[in-house]
Parts: C-alpha cells; structure tokens; sequence
C-alpha cells in the first residue's frame, strides 16, 4: 500500500496564540487507527490527548479529562517530518561576504514567509519543521533557525538554535573573504577560541566537515565540552568511520544513489552512526518529498524502519537540540500528519 498524506493537524499553532480569556484550552482525544511510537512502529488502539498546542500524554489505557472531546481519525497518526538542515524560503544563501566570521547572522532573516504555494508543499510532504542553515561559506556562518510549517500564526520556532562552522573545502573555497584552502579555514577557527564563544558554548554547533582530518582538527579545537553535530560532504566512504556512534546529516544526493552511496549507508548505519536527513543545497533547491524518500530508501538498504523513520524524525530532532518536535511524545508540540498508512 502506498501511503498518502490525509490531513496536516495543526493543533500546535494554539501554543504560540495569546489567551483570550481565563479559561484552559480544550482537551482534544485524538482516536486513530494507529499512532507512530517513538520508535518508528505503529501502535493500534492508542489515545493521544492535545491541550493547548501540547501533548498532555500518549497511552492505549488514559483516562479520559472530564470535558474531554474525542476525535476518531481514520489513518495512522504520525509525528510531522523534520526538515534537519534546509535552505527552504532563502532565495538566496543567507550569507554575509565580507567577514570570516559572522556570529550573530541570523538564517531566518533570509526567509520569506509570504510564499504561501512553498508552505503547502511542505506540509503536503508531510514536513511541519524545517531547520534553516546559512550558507557555509564563511569559517563561522553564523545561527541556524527553526520555523513550523503548521498553523497561520508565527513560524519561527526559535530564531537561534546552533552556531554553524566549517572547515569542508567545498564551501569555504572563495579567497575574496575566507580561506582558500581547509588547512587555513582550521588554522582561523582555531585561532578564533570557539570555546569562549558564548554561542557556541551554550548550544552547541553544526560543522560542515568533509574529510577525517577536518574531523580532527574540529575536534581539537572545540574541545570536549562543546556539542557538535556533523554535515557531511565529499566521499563520506572515506571517513565515515570517525563518526562512530554520532549524530550526522547525510546529504541527499541529486541524481540517484550510486552503489557506493548504498554501501556507504550500510557501513555508517552498521557503525551506530545516526543518520539524519536534509534537503540542504548548495544550488539551494529544497525538494521536502526527498525527505520521505530517503527514509524509505534508508529502511529498504539497512533494514532497519525505525532507524530510518528516526532519520526524518526524532533523531533528527536531536540532531538540531530540540526535545519540541520530531515525536508523539507527553510534552512535545502537537505537530501530527495523518497518513493512509505508514508513512515509509
């Protein structure tokens, strides 16, 4: 059976709303036929009760609130996608060119809100978060944003989510304003004392890496303190063994997955490294259906669906440093799609 998406409850959206008056927020009964876990399995016979753009609890025996409105859904109930690194709404990078470092840089600036059709594309493919990254031109790019695609109210999530470096020689390659070579963009970064960067002390960065000595050399000069997450280029085949039992986003690639692709995917799942999903660019082209794609393709390739659903969903959530999105879990946002059936 191929699964289609039925219906994008945005129940969120209530959560960033004002009050209107003294009274709670309805208590909503959400009755499908099955819910995506946590952990990628569909459960049958599963309530999940929503109040206020919230998750109050999840469980096939709840007690139901007095006051309690049930909704019977027919579908699977699953956590909306999330978009791990995107370049969605920029219509072009956002970048500031004439600095090697740009701290305060905020990717979300570089959206546009108003494009409606592009809004509902995403949620057609299911997606209801999107995590936007500067173009990694520069040795420190600056903040990467998170935006939800549900609801009419507010979109930004949180303005700053993770500092973005890189030392990939594919992006900082332009010696008008950078480095021209990745030993350079290394020796800036280093030079730069990140660990006394209050960014990236608090919340962590995601670092465009492509070879195992950039791995290193970030490694180095973060120290141990500072939570990384890598954005993966080049041959990953090559390195991907430094990555053992991380966190990584994995770029999708444009004309089809070669063998080597394939065998790269095993090897990285076999070594416990977490893959995650994104419809990043560098032509800045974000196709939000390649999203479940991947992950179908991922679950086929590995045999694994739950680590493949993790991929566009809670591990990715982790991926960014969000414990809102990315689950059907008692406390997280109520961003939902229902689909005919699983959705890989």
């Amino acid at each position: 059976m191929f699964a289609a998406p039925l219906l994008l409850l945005a129940l969120a959206q209530s959560a960033q709303a004002p009050a209107t008056s003294a009274a709670a927020p309805p208590v909503w009964a959400l009755q499908p036929e099955s819910v995506i876990m946590p952990d990628g399995s569909a459960a049958p016979g599963v309530t999940v009760l929503v109040q206020g753009g919230r998750i109050l609890d999840v469980g096939s025996d709840l007690s139901l609130p007095a006051g309690a409105r049930p909704l019977s859904l027919e579908g699977v109930l699953a956590p909306g996608f999330v978009d791990a690194f995107s370049a969605f709404g920029t219509d072009r990078p956002a970048q500031e060119d004439s600095h090697r470092f740009t701290p305060m840089l905020r990717s979300v600036d570089a959206v546009d809100f108003k494009e409606s059709e592009a809004w509902d594309d995403l949620r057609n493919a299911g997606v209801t978060s999107i995590h936007v990254l500067p173009a990694p031109s520069n040795v420190q790019a600056g903040w990467s944003s998170l935006l939800t695609t549900g609801g009419k109210g507010d979109r930004i999530l949180s303005a700053k989510v993770r500092e973005v470096l890189s030392v990939a020689i594919q992006a900082v390659n332009d010696s008008d304003f950078g480095p021209s070579s990745q030993s350079g963009a290394v020796e800036l970064l280093r030079n730069s004392n990140p660990q006394q960067i209050a960014g990236i002390q608090k919340h962590g960065a995601i670092v465009h890496v492509d070879s195992a000595e950039s791995i290193r050399s970030v490694r180095k000069a973060l120290g141990k303190n500072i939570e990384r997450r890598w954005l993966l280029w080049g041959d990953v085949g090559q390195y991907g063994g430094e990555l053992r039992d991380e966190l990584v986003g994995l770029q999708l690639p444009s004309a089809g997955w070669s063998s080597r692709d394939i065998e790269t995917l095993k090897r990285l799942h076999k070594a416990g490294v977490k893959v995650v999903f994104g419809t990043w660019a560098f032509r800045f082209v974000s196709n939000p259906l390649k999203l479940r794609r991947a992950a179908i393709f991922m679950s086929r390739v590995t045999g694994d669906p739950a680590a493949a659903f993790a991929a566009v969903t809670s591990n990715a959530a982790a991926f960014i440093g969000s414990d809102d999105v990315g689950a059907i879990a008692k406390g997280r946002r109520a961003d939902f799609v229902l689909w005919s059936a699983h959705p890989l």
